[in-house]
């Protein structure tokens, strides 16, 4: 049995009961269906994929549900700061987290976190570190650094050798106007002041998940009215436009300066625009997520 890419199947006789051997229009009526009995198994092949590919569609459509849903549904309201977010991944889901978290004691937490892969992996660890944050830090008897730590031996024990995620979550004491934050390998935040002047966001240790036990250090900030934080993972920066450049630093530093006098709704789709316009149809291999803060 026969098609166009080669043989599909054997059709194995034994000898005829009424004679010695089969003869010539027997053969071709043989001939006919092995062709009939090879089309049907191409098709029967054939469904079993579509069976399969749309199984495989179902179950992704339930993964981008279920991330989405891991994303904040909603901006904590502050008198002291305006919140705001976006992530676009790169596949139809992605390794990049943001998150909002109403604390008490009148506090609010920002993270942001880019775990390494893409694609469903990648984002299966995004609902481990989604799930430790929210755990450890609604408990609110961690520091920053006890926090940081916690969090590494949990995504360690959960995830596989090469699963880590950089990692950056920061406190906002609406009472102090503080801001305290740890830096686990990740893309340091830009901290743009009313004077123009940019702080970047460092301090805090390595990536999360890599290693089973690290320390990590906290570092406080005192905020001023004005002042726009914006916390990024590193496809923003290395977004590539059709001649294969990257959106950099410096063109993110200079986009926050020139739309920081906007209100923090409109400072996002600034930047989400200037970034769709920037990329074009360029094939993008990261996903793209940062989140806004603006003091007053």
């Amino acid at each position: 049995m026969r098609d166009k890419s080669g043989i599909t199947g054997m059709l194995l006789l034994g000898a005829p009961t009424d004679r010695t051997a089969f003869s010539g229009d027997d053969r071709q009526v043989l001939r006919s269906c092995g062709e009939h009995f090879s089309l049907m198994i191409q098709n029967a092949r054939l469904t079993t994929r579509v069976v399969e590919e749309e199984k495989m569609r179902r179950d992704l459509e339930l993964a981008v549900e279920v991330q989405r849903r891991l994303l904040p549904q909603r901006v904590p309201q502050s008198p002291l700061t305006k919140l705001s977010g976006m992530s676009l991944p790169a596949r139809s889901v992605g390794g990049d987290y943001y998150d909002f978290l109403e604390l008490p004691g009148g506090r609010l937490g920002i993270a942001i976190a880019d775990i390494a892969g893409k694609g469903i992996p990648a984002a299966l660890v995004m609902s481990v570190v989604q799930a430790s944050l929210r755990m450890i830090a609604l408990e609110g008897n961690s520091t920053l650094p006890q926090l940081a730590t916690k969090m590494n031996r949990y995504l360690y024990r959960s995830t596989g050798q090469n699963s880590y995620a950089t990692f950056f979550y920061a406190q906002i004491d609406e009472t102090t106007g503080q801001l305290h934050y740890v830096n686990a390998g990740h893309n340091p935040p830009y901290l743009l002041r009313a004077s123009g002047e940019i702080e970047e966001l460092p301090a805090g240790g390595t990536v999360i998940g890599l290693f089973p036990e690290m320390k990590y250090a906290e570092a406080v900030i005192k905020l001023n009215t004005g002042d726009v934080l914006i916390a990024f993972t590193d496809g923003v920066t290395e977004a590539l436009n059709a001649a294969d450049e990257e959106f950099g630093e410096d063109r993110l530093k200079e986009l926050l300066r020139k739309v920081a006098h906007l209100s923090v709704d409109e400072i996002t789709p600034r930047i989400s625009e200037e970034l769709k316009d920037w990329i074009g149809n360029a094939e993008q291999y990261d996903d793209l997520t940062f989140l806004l803060m603006k003091v007053g």
